[in-house]
């Protein structure tokens, strides 16, 4: 049996999320009403692959101490 990646594990659980993200500047909306002058948010799920990809291993550096 092949286990899958810690990246994959992530990406995964964030396209089960309901987390609205900016299309700017890609920080998640939680109670703001708007971001970068704009009030455009998506879920993750229809974000860019590069912009998913950024969200996790931005994820994936806080959860063990480096920087993305």
């Amino acid at each position: 049996m092949k286990m899958k990646s810690l990246y994959e594990e992530y990406k995964k659980e964030f396209m089960a999320s309901d987390t609205m993200y900016c299309c700017y500047c890609l920080e998640p909306q939680g109670e703001k009403y708007h971001c970068c002058q704009e009030n455009h948010f998506v879920p993750f799920a229809d974000l860019y692959e590069e912009d998913q990809q950024y969200i996790i291993e931005s994820e994936l550096g806080e959860a063990f101490g480096e920087q993305a």
